[in-house]
């Protein structure tokens, strides 16, 4: 007679083997490439770059602005190799990529480089030190936002007001074309229908769609030569040309004021100059060598009240005169060609009220 013990232990059930032990002998099996669509992305890359090599050839055909084109470098391979896996594949598309954008990118420069040649469209050269006058004047040395590499360039602290014109790279390198590479037609103009005339002559080296482009997208107010008139000139404060002594100063610094003030024509103006990036980029002084670096000369050396208004002309009673007003340039054309290119840097708008409206009515 059996005990109740063995029929309860015959009752239960038997239990697997441990599923540890399962998984742990489970082995991770590599996706094998896909070689039908290794196939198909092979010949859509071959179509793409025959169509980039046409789009090339007609470009150096027409000599029109070079455009960037991403091609196959060519020591590239023409046949893939053998992949055990599909990581591997997708490993190597990576660096092929990658190597070809850097071809890609080097000959785009070369390319835009012989044609601005060609164009007598040059930008001027960098500049590279500052002093420390040019401190106080608010020059100063910092990382260039626009390039991926940490690269030091010479800033120029400009108006608040002129943030929102110096978005467009197009019209900021129009500009400093002019004055590097058309200094003599520029200082040619005696009149704004004079440079209204230079201006129609040059804004398509740097715009070829011009007009059509500045109704697509909304800028048809906004790359105008009564703008770059109005940069250029000593009222806008935005050139590091001549300085016009006896300019208005401020007193009371808005930057430190909470909450920040209403804008008072009575006590600032649109051009002045107040040195608070800082507070627009959250930043703090410390000890960090680059940030001290970067912020050092602006916030620690740049001159109370401001500076005197600089730029490369006046315009002499527009309102007035029209298209017939005169111009007077401050600068030779020697001295135009010898200036070196600065990054602009706009401050941050330390008042409450709207930012600055760039009608041209509000210019002059």
């Amino acid at each position: 007679m059996s005990s109740w013990a063995s029929v309860a232990k015959r009752n239960i059930p038997s239990t697997p083997k441990s599923t540890a032990t399962a998984t742990a002998a489970e082995k991770h099996i590599p996706s094998t490439p896909d070689l039908y669509a290794a196939a198909s992305i092979a010949e859509s890359c071959d179509t793409d770059d025959k169509r980039a090599q046409a789009t090339l050839r007609r470009e150096e055909q027409s000599q029109c602005r070079p455009t960037h084109i991403y091609l196959r470098r060519p020591d590239a391979p023409t046949v893939s190799p053998i992949f055990r896996t599909r990581e591997e594949q997708l490993q190597w598309m990576h660096t092929e990529a990658i190597k070809n954008d850097a071809h890609s990118n080097e000959l785009f420069e070369r390319r835009m480089q012989e044609w601005r040649v060609r164009n007598n469209w040059l930008l001027p050269p960098m500049k590279t030190e500052v002093s420390k006058d040019e401190q106080i004047r608010g020059f100063y040395i910092g990382k260039d936002d626009d390039n991926a590499k940490d690269v030091d360039v010479v800033k120029y602290v400009t108006p608040y007001s002129a943030g929102r014109d110096l978005e467009h790279e197009g019209m900021v390198n129009m500009m400093w074309c002019l004055v590097h590479s058309r200094a003599d037609e520029l200082v040619a103009c005696k009149t704004v229908a004079d440079f209204n005339a230079l201006f129609e002559q040059t804004i398509r080296l740097e715009y070829p769609s011009y007009p059509s482009f500045t109704l697509q997208y909304g800028l048809k107010r906004v790359i105008t030569p009564r703008k770059l008139l109005w940069l250029f000139s000593q009222k806008a404060n935005l050139f590091p040309g001549k300085a016009r002594h006896g300019t208005a100063r401020w007193l009371v610094d808005p930057t430190n004021q909470y909450p920040a003030p209403v804008f008072d024509p009575n006590v600032y103006t649109k051009s002045m100059v107040f040195f608070n990036l800082r507070a627009c980029r959250g930043a703090t002084i410390s000890t960090d060598e680059r940030e001290v670096r970067t912020t050092k000369p602006v916030y620690l050396v740049g001159a109370m009240g401001g500076r005197d208004e600089t730029g490369i002309c006046v315009v002499e009673r527009l309102t007035q005169f029209g298209n017939e007003a005169k111009i007077r340039w401050l600068l030779s054309a020697k001295q135009l060609r010898e200036m070196e290119r600065v990054v602009f840097s706009p401050d941050c708008c330390p008042f409450r009220a709207k930012s600055y409206d760039s009608d041209d009515s509000d210019y002059w």
